[in-house]
């Protein structure tokens, strides 16, 4: 039975990537994040990479056979329906013949969803260590999870976060800055209310940079009116990383980590809450938020002195972390 499972893999970690063959910068942004945190505990093991969204073959997963470890790196690719319809961790009951015990890295749920399914149910106690301690990224996701048999849950946040201590939050400027970079959602669309936004930033920097995380982003922004006024960042980590750190910059945007990332560089930043992600980290950590419905009190927060105050769970990413040392 070994052999046709595949070879022992013992000296190799895997590591279910959402960046890989991703349409989404942002999934970028979470795995390099979490990478950091997670490869230094394995600097004398094989590092593997697999994407989370593409589906793999038999013969591809006897190379993860009986590996040591396996992460799920972050995003919010846990769901309620996994028999049917879309999956952001394209994963199933047959995997779990090679893929076991596997460890999530500030995962969350999809949306807001009511009972888990059965199978959903069997597929997670199926693939997920029962063991080790799992890092989820906000309370919701975590009650989901106990609600179907794991105690072993931590409310972590997101990997993106982690390093957001009282000390790196001082360093981020209270005041408004000369420029802004912005982003938009393809897969969420309020052209009234984008528009805006779009608007009221101009109206208020002296540049807008509009830097298009999403492979549909382009399309849906130059539909509005003032894309035309705005400078356009490259669809790249390595741009965006670029501009946060070139100029005396804002950040106000639709994208949840395009907003992270900003502040991962100490950079002022305000995230339009479009979704249940943003919401929950506000709950959660006090991530600065403004619902879109609240677009009349943007010009508020732009000129207003405000501290960056988030409240990250230094002692449950310590126990997550901890356990691999």
């Amino acid at each position: 039975m070994k052999k046709i499972l595949g070879e022992s893999h013992r000296n190799q970690v895997v590591l279910f990537d959402p960046a890989c063959a991703s349409q989404n910068i942002g999934d970028e942004i979470i795995s390099t994040s979490a990478q950091r945190w997670i490869n230094p505990l394995f600097e004398g093991d094989f590092i593997m990479r697999v994407s989370t969204h593409q589906k793999m073959s038999f013969r591809y997963r006897r190379y993860l056979n009986d590996s040591k470890a396996y992460f799920v790196l972050g995003s919010n690719l846990l769901k309620s329906g996994m028999l049917f319809g879309f999956r952001q961790w394209d994963v199933s009951l047959v995997d779990t013949l090679q893929i076991h015990d596997a460890v999530l890295v500030g995962c969350g749920w999809h949306a807001y969803e009511k009972h888990v399914g059965a199978y959903s149910a069997l597929l997670y106690r199926s693939i997920l260590s029962r063991k080790l301690y799992q890092s989820v990224r906000d309370e919701y996701t975590k009650a989901k999870l106990e609600g179907i048999g794991f105690s072993n849950v931590l409310n972590t946040g997101c990997a993106t976060m982690w390093g957001f201590t009282p000390d790196f939050c001082e360093s981020i400027p209270r005041q408004k800055a000369a420029n802004v970079i912005t982003t938009i959602t393809d897969y969420n669309q309020d052209p009234a209310r984008d528009e805006q936004m779009l608007a009221t930033l101009l109206n208020e920097y002296e540049t807008v940079s509009l830097w298009l995380q999403g492979n549909g982003d382009r399309k849906y922004a130059s539909s509005l009116p003032s894309f035309v006024k705005c400078e356009l960042i490259p669809s790249t980590l390595e741009a965006f990383d670029a501009a946060l750190d070139a100029s005396n910059t804002d950040y106000v945007g639709t994208r949840l980590h395009g907003g992270i990332r900003a502040l991962q560089h100490r950079r002022r930043a305000l995230i339009i809450a479009i979704d249940n992600r943003a919401r929950e980290k506000r709950h959660d950590f006090n991530i600065p938020t403004l619902e879109r419905e609240d677009m009349d009190r943007l010009g508020n927060w732009i000129e207003r002195e405000e501290a960056t105050e988030i409240r990250i769970p230094i002692g449950e990413i310590e126990k997550f972390l901890e356990q691999f040392k």
